[in-house]
């Protein structure tokens, strides 16, 4: 008996054993169940956060849009012809296209072009009562490649078609003397990496660079004629990669097509001067915003000159400051360079001092210093060593001397110039002999002054030396545009406007 109750004992216990041991599963069962419904609830909400993060559906467009001709030129008439449109029901035809600009960061750091898109109204009217409509536009001026032309109706996209817009340049005049400026207009530039960067070929020999980024798609470039009397051959290929790309039928991309032209030099001496710096043009819209001069209340700070060379006289005035006190006028500039490892930072330095007079005025006489061009310089006035006023002066590019003027082939020339400048798009001036690209010149680390070193070459007579501005370097490398002539200057330099700077060698008999 004893023993027959320990064996029922056992099995009790056995069976609460088992019965505990499901109980517990159930339970894991039961938390694993809800921390997969957490997790999938989780995983839920994610999906439905991504889904809603992602893109809207493209519209379905309901009706068709027919063109003419599906490719031309900046100023063609372009027939459309619509069909399935909302019967008798207004529309819009709108064009797209882009803006340009540069972007630049703290008047120093070239990041590269922007570009955002826009619609261009180029036509309106009212579907008939078949859903049917027909017009002509106008191609207008802008970027090249392709555009969608697109019909609205209700604010509601209906209708789609595509027209690529070609590149197309001209050259004005097509003779003239040496020295000859000529002017290549080029339309209908892209935005896009391939057909955004143009370049030009004299005589077989790379001159520079055509860009549109902020004349959206319209490039003017400059080049004088060089070489001996008759025809010369000017040449324009597009490039992404810092060069003309030529072997263009082989190319994926042989929608882009090579403009050749011809100059004819009349006659063999220049009729401008033989030395000159042009006038700064404006730089390209989104240049540099200089900081606000800080003046206290009453306090007026100006020169007679906003720009000028080193060496040039100007006079500084001033008013609103305290009576019969000594006044420290104290120029910002930059020092350094950008290749070493000491790098480049501000040094402010004393300009001079002067006197206020009864009615806390003074006026100070002074020459431009010899110091870095570019961005304008920052002059603080103090008394005390407090700030009580500020203005700017820009320093611009000039032609020192250029030794010997004139001199058989293999005569060293040495040409010094002032004022040149140390930001990324403007420390680089790109310099040709003859229309030939020849090589780059900085002066940011002699603050300002280059002394660019040459050799005589070609027959005799006049050869024509042209420094260019170029941007030295950027964040976006492709298309590179970096350190070459930019033929474009006056219109679409980025951050400030830079003058070329145009001079001859004289050639003479050995």
């Amino acid at each position: 008996m004893s023993k027959t109750k320990n064996l029922l004992f056992v099995l009790l216990l056995f069976v609460l054993l088992i019965l505990t041991g499901c109980a517990s599963d159930d339970s894991q069962e039961n938390t694993d169940n809800q921390s997969d419904e957490a997790t999938n609830g989780e995983k839920a909400d994610s999906e439905s956060a991504e889904e809603s993060d992602e893109p809207e559906e493209k519209e379905i467009l309901t009706g068709k849009l027919t063109l003419d001709k599906s490719e031309g030129r900046i100023g063609d008439e372009v027939h459309l012809s619509a069909e399935e449109l909302e019967p008798k029901e207004p529309l819009k035809v709108m064009y797209v296209d882009m803006e340009g600009s540069f972007d630049i960061d703290n008047n120093y750091s070239f990041n590269g072009a922007l570009y955002e898109e826009v619609e261009r109204e180029l036509a309106d009217g009212t579907a008939d009562e078949d859903g049917n409509w027909s017009g002509v536009i106008t191609i207008p001026e802008g970027f090249g490649d392709d555009h969608d032309i697109i019909i609205y109706q209700n604010d509601k996209k209906v209708a789609k078609a595509n027209f690529f817009v070609e590149t197309i340049f001209s050259i004005s005049p097509e003779s003239g003397p040496i020295g000859t400026e000529i002017e290549i207009i080029g339309e209908g530039l892209s935005w896009q990496m391939y057909g955004s960067v143009w370049h030009l070929n004299y005589d077989n020999a790379y001159t520079g660079m055509f860009t549109g980024v902020s004349t959206n798609g319209k490039a003017r470039g400059v080049v004088r004629a060089a070489g001996g009397i008759g025809d010369h051959m000017i040449t324009i290929e597009s490039g992404a990669s810092g060069a003309p790309y030529i072997s263009r039928d082989s190319s994926a991309i042989n929608y882009i097509h090579t403009q050749n032209f011809t100059f004819e030099v009349t006659d063999d001496e220049p009729e401008t001067e033989l030395v000159y710096v042009e006038e700064p043009p404006e730089p390209a819209p989104g240049g540099i915003e200089m900081p606000d001069a800080e003046n206290k209340e009453g306090v007026q700070i100006s020169i007679d000159k906003e720009m000028g060379v080193v060496g040039e006289p100007v006079e500084m005035t001033g008013s609103g400051l305290p009576e019969n006190v000594e006044v420290t006028l104290d120029w910002h500039t930059m020092v350094g360079n950008r290749v070493t490892a000491e790098g480049f930072s501000s040094e402010v330095s004393e300009l001079g001092t002067v006197m206020t007079d009864e009615n806390g005025e003074f006026t100070y006489p002074f020459e431009i210093p010899d110091d870095l061009g570019g961005i304008p310089h920052l002059i603080d006035v103090k008394v005390e060593e407090e700030i009580h006023g500020q203005t700017y002066l820009r320093i611009l590019p000039s032609v020192e001397s250029i030794t010997p003027s004139e001199g058989p082939p293999g005569t060293e020339i040495t040409v010094t110039i002032k004022g040149a400048g140390w930001t990324e798009f403007d420390n680089a001036l790109g310099v040709t002999y003859d229309n030939a690209y020849i090589g780059y010149i900085c002066g940011f680390n002699s603050q300002g002054t280059i002394t660019l070193p040459l050799v005589a070459s070609g027959d005799p007579g006049y050869h024509v030396l042209d420094i260019y501005p170029s941007i030295y370097q950027g964040k976006v490398q492709i298309p590179d545009i970096y350190r070459k002539p930019q033929l474009t200057y006056r219109d679409d330099h980025p951050g400030t406007g830079i003058p070329a700077i145009r001079t001859f060698f004289k050639v003479t008999e050995e």
